[in-house]
């Protein structure tokens, strides 16, 4: 708890996701019982929750989980290191409760039958989240529960440090791929999006364990 700071941006975090529940329930009358809840790669939705659900979960995801992330933070072992990239873990949080707030916003937009393609917005949004932290990922000191966690960037904060560094232009240009997949169609948009993920997922950990084996040689 004394590690927990207020900042501007969990006041924005609050004042956003607020804003985005009252759309919902100002309109709830108006929406049919079931909201999308997933959308896949194509934007297509995947599955459908009753309102009741997903309405108070998008929005205690949009609220909730980026304070509680303030909240973790002070059980991590490394929990001093935090305050070596406090802006950057506020502004990752911040990207964070906006895309979920956006996601609420865009569900009720669906339910009202809004002509928008809501599941290419959300796609896109994704892409420009992954920009936000890419852009930031360089900054993350290592921790136990924010960043790419592999069994070699904890053992070592050299190789954390030359990982979050690739991580960082890897989920960049990940994002730009997203966002680029999210307005194309067919196998195109696709293959950008799968290709994205393997940049930002699957690269970062496959470099962590071969740094990790090139400083211990």
């Amino acid at each position: 708890m004394k590690d927990f700071k207020w900042r501007w941006q969990d006041t924005l975090i609050v004042i956003l996701g607020l804003a985005s529940l009252a759309y919902a329930l100002i309109n709830y009358g108006k929406l049919p019982q079931e909201l999308p809840a997933q959308f896949g790669i194509t934007g297509k939705v995947n599955r459908y929750w009753d309102k009741n659900i997903a309405i108070p979960l998008w929005g205690i995801l949009g609220i909730v989980l980026p304070l509680i992330m303030q909240f973790t933070r002070s059980i991590d072992p490394k929990r001093d290191n935090y305050k070596k990239f406090e802006n950057a873990y506020a502004m990752s949080r911040l990207a964070i409760g906006v895309l979920f707030n956006l996601m609420l916003v865009l569900t009720v937009a669906y339910g009202l039958g809004k002509d928008i393609n809501v599941g290419k917005i959300a796609i896109g949004a994704a892409g420009v989240m992954f920009i936000a932290l890419g852009n930031y990922m360089p900054q993350v000191k290592d921790n136990y529960l924010f960043g790419v966690r592999t069994a070699w960037t904890l053992s070592s904060p050299e190789v954390w440090r030359k990982t979050h560094r690739l991580s960082g232009r890897m989920w960049m240009i990940g994002g730009l791929l997203i966002f680029g997949g999210a307005f194309l169609s067919g196998v195109l948009s696709q293959a950008l999006i799968i290709t994205a993920l393997v940049l930002a997922i699957i690269v970062p950990v496959l470099y962590s364990w071969i740094i990790s084996r090139q400083l211990k040689s």
